[in-house]
Formats: structure tokens, C-alpha cells, sequence
């Protein structure tokens, strides 16, 4: 492709002190959100990206926006406790269930509940330690409880264009209308529910005995 330009230098540069920042930002006590805008900042100062640039991706800028305000709500309701409670009430009600039953219903409550998260993360943090301990509670074996929620913690995010930071690429290109994001989003992710749950479980259960 011959030999780099100046641009293309630059921007090697700025990201290789983005990740450095990244990597020893407790040490350096430096902010991640603080090292990605510095970085955003290099390339806007050294012209490497210019505001005509900026202006002919509005619709891209416009889905992280929106996408940065949605964490931010879901983020809030997590540390308000709110996220928690439903799922914890939701797991609770399901006692008396065969621990097989009660880990289906689990995992499928799990996945499902993916529709009102911005981010995996998010979910993770508000909801996979309650899954878990009601699952291994119920006589679901520890190690098929977690492995369930973890899988499930990473194919559940095609489900919303929101569902997870990489899906804004598909939701800002403009190739697939916003009810057909949804609409695949949710065949893939029952299809990947259903593969794990009649394949991927039952081998997860063979293996750690």
C-alpha cells in the first residue's frame, strides 16, 4: 500500500499514548474518558481530522450520543439499585422449580432482559452475581450457572442496536432500518440462546464432571 503518510503516523502515534494512557491510567491517575478526548483532540489540533470530516459523520456522532446518554441512564438506575431489585424479584419468584428448569428460565430471563440495557457491562455488574446466586441456591452446579450467565453475557449483545458499543456501526450505517436491526438482533440472539442452551449446556455440564 506504500509507504505511510503523515496522517497516518499521527494517528499511530496518538493511539499507541491513548492505550499507554489506558494501560497506566491508575498509575498515572490519569481518566479514560480524559485520554480518549485528549486523543481526539491531537488528531482535531494537527488537522488529521477536520470539522468538514465531523459534519459528513453527524449521523454516526448522533448514535453515540444518544448511546452515551442511554449508559448514562442506565448506569444511574444500577447505582440507584433499581436494576437489581427487578432482577431480583424476578429470580426469587422462581423458587420451587427443578434446578434444570429453574436454569433455563434463568438464562432466558438473563438474555431477555438484555432489552433494557445499553451495555453488557452494565448488566453484568447489576445482575450476574443476584443470577447466580438464586441459580446455585435453586441446586444449579456452580460451574454451569456461571458459565451460562458469562455466554450469555456476550451473544445477548446483537439483541437492541444499543445492545452493546460495537452494534453502533450497524446502526449508523443506514443499511438496515431501525425494525430490522431489532428484528434480526433478536432471531440471532434466540438462535445463539437455543444453540447453547441444547448444545453448548449440556457439554459445559459433561465436561466439569
Amino acid at each position: 500500500m506504500g509507504p505511510m503518510s503523515r496522517d497516518e503516523w499521527i494517528t499511530a502515534g496518538t493511539f499507541l499514548l491513548m492505550v499507554a494512557g489506558w494501560i497506566f491510567g491508575n498509575r498515572l491517575q490519569l481518566n479514560t474518558t480524559s485520554v480518549a478526548f485528549m486523543g481526539f483532540g491531537v488528531l482535531l489540533f494537527l488537522h488529521v481530522i477536520t470539522l468538514d470530516d465531523i459534519t459528513k459523520q453527524g449521523d454516526t456522532l448522533v448514535t453515540f450520543f444518544w448511546l452515551a446518554v442511554l449508559f448514562a441512564m442506565s448506569q444511574q438506575l444500577n447505582e440507584l439499585g433499581f436494576m437489581g431489585y427487578v432482577g431480583e424479584r424476578l429470580a426469587s419468584s422462581l423458587a420451587g422449580l427443578s434446578w434444570i428448569a429453574m436454569y433455563v428460565t434463568l438464562i432466558v430471563l438473563y438474555v431477555l432482559i438484555h432489552y433494557m440495557f445499553v451495555s453488557q457491562t452494565s448488566q453484568v455488574l447489576a445482575l450476574f452475581s443476584v443470577f447466580l446466586d438464586v441459580g446455585t441456591k435453586g441446586g444449579v452446579p456452580l460451574p454451569l450457572m456461571a458459565f451460562g450467565l458469562l455466554f450469555a453475557s456476550s451473544y445477548f449483545s446483537v439483541i437492541t442496536p444499543q445492545g452493546g458499543s460495537q452494534n453502533i456501526i450497524f446502526a449508523a450505517s443506514g443499511y438496515l432500518t431501525q425494525r430490522e436491526l431489532y428484528t434480526l438482533g433478536g432471531l440471532i440472539t434466540l438462535f445463539f440462546l437455543a444453540v447453547y442452551l441444547l448444545i453448548g449446556s449440556p457439554w459445559v455440564y459433561f465436561v466439569m464432571r
